[in-house]
């Protein structure tokens, strides 16, 4: 018979498992915007908008695109992760976590476009200290999405008051 502080270091082992893979592909896209943060800093191509008035109308347009991009991934992050759609009653936990691992890096993906927008929005011709959002938006979106462990059993309790057999 296995005790309490057994099945937790058991669980807490699954848990670094199955969380490794995600953080290191967090740290990546880290990186990654640290990248396209010197780039658009450091590299000049020159503005490829001309008129300011298409201008403003693009860095609009990507501004509110990357509002709605942090919404939605946000909101989908909070909901689909303990509905029960997506989680099924029979589900064992590296099920779960194997789970949440496509969710996160779905959304993560969908997170490194953020910087990618400043990057661009700063060739087109923008300043980078109007651009420069962009990119701690997207930092910081990465580190709230990236699954440390700590979290993760954070999440697993507040699955486990639905779903008890977990």
């Amino acid at each position: 018979m296995t005790t309490e502080i057994e099945k937790r270091y058991e669980e807490n082992k699954l848990i670094k498992q199955e969380t490794r893979i995600t953080v290191l592909i967090s740290l990546a896209i880290l990186v990654s915007v640290g990248i396209y943060t010197a780039l658009a800093y450091f590299v000049k191509i020159g503005p490829l908008l001309n008129d300011q008035e298409s201008l403003k109308k693009a860095y609009d347009m990507i501004n509110l695109v990357v509002i709605m991009l942090m919404i939605v991934i946000l909101a989908v992050r909070r909901s689909i992760y303990y509905s029960p759609r997506f989680i099924k009653e029979d589900f064992t936990l590296p099920q779960v976590l194997a789970k949440w691992r496509t969710i996160d890096i779905m959304l993560l993906a969908i997170a490194e476009t953020i910087p990618i927008c400043g990057m661009v929005i700063t060739w087109l011709g923008i300043p980078f200290n109007r651009t420069f959002h962009f990119f701690v938006a997207g930092a910081l979106l990465v580190i709230i999405l990236m699954p440390v462990p700590i979290k993760v059993r954070s999440k697993l309790g507040i699955l486990r008051k639905t779903h008890t057999d977990l």
